[in-house]
């Protein structure tokens, strides 16, 4: 492997991010296939199928993770209807929406953007490694981390949470930081969880932006250790700390 730099090429070695392909099977069905980063697949499956508006909780479900495949038995056969690719790189195929509700309004430190997003860089060991990867974590309303888990797909990333709340039986409200863009698809994905705030190292997108603050979803975006763009206040104390220039 080699970089070019300095007008002539260097040698060097680059860890490269590991990329598989996961069948999520349900009722003995092929639901869908997606491009993932190995490990806690079935957090991957669940909260897939959670955001997805297929499964609403643990009551009646039994499941078996193979290799390369996730196999979910639920009480009641799920509607399948038209696949919608997500935005985003390995998202795969996504049948239906999260359940929306408006989020119940929680007080926030203003601080919270800046920490939660400080935790996501010291945990996310593959990024340092690869630079092409995307990070998701999940907090308590105070900031305390919960779970971090690094995928090559930014809705995978944000699916394991889901899954990762089912399954210790984590309740909301919750806060959610992300390395990946937030579209409309992930500010969803955010207040069907029932995170109060969604806090990103990169933008938003104007669907994005009005579905945060149709729901009361706190939306920070751009997050750097000395900053942040707000888009959606939700709970942050934005009339007390407003200067006008």
């Amino acid at each position: 492997m080699w970089r070019f730099e300095g007008g002539r090429f260097l040698e060097a070695d680059f860890s490269l991010p590991e990329e598989e392909r996961l069948l999520l099977v349900v009722n003995g069905k092929p639901w869908a296939a997606f491009s993932y980063t190995p490990g806690d697949e079935l957090y991957l499956a669940l909260g897939h199928l959670f955001l997805s508006g297929v499964l609403q909780g643990l009551e009646g479900v039994r499941w078996h993770v193979g290799e390369g495949v996730v196999a979910v038995d639920l009480p009641t056969e799920p509607e399948k209807g038209v696949g919608v690719r997500d935005s985003g790189c390995a998202a795969g195929l996504r049948y239906g929406e999260p359940r929306l509700a408006p989020l119940p309004r929680v007080d926030l430190d203003p601080e919270l953007p800046l920490r939660l997003l400080n935790q996501l860089r010291q945990g996310a060991i593959r990024y340092a490694k690869t630079r092409g990867i995307h990070g998701a974590a999940l907090f308590d309303p105070s900031g305390r981390l919960l779970y971090l888990t690094e995928d090559v797909g930014r809705h995978n990333a944000v699916d394991r949470l889901a899954g990762f709340m089912l399954l210790k039986g984590v309740k909301p409200p919750v806060l959610v930081a992300s390395s990946g863009r937030v579209s409309q698809e992930m500010a969803a994905k955010a207040i069907g969880m029932g995170a109060v705030l969604l806090a990103s190292r990169t933008g938003a997108t104007a669907p994005a932006v009005n579905l945060a603050r149709a729901y009361g979803l706190a939306l920070a975006t751009y997050v750097r250790p000395t900053g942040y763009r707000l888009y959606a206040p939700g709970g942050l104390p934005v009339a007390e700390g407003v200067l006008k220039l």
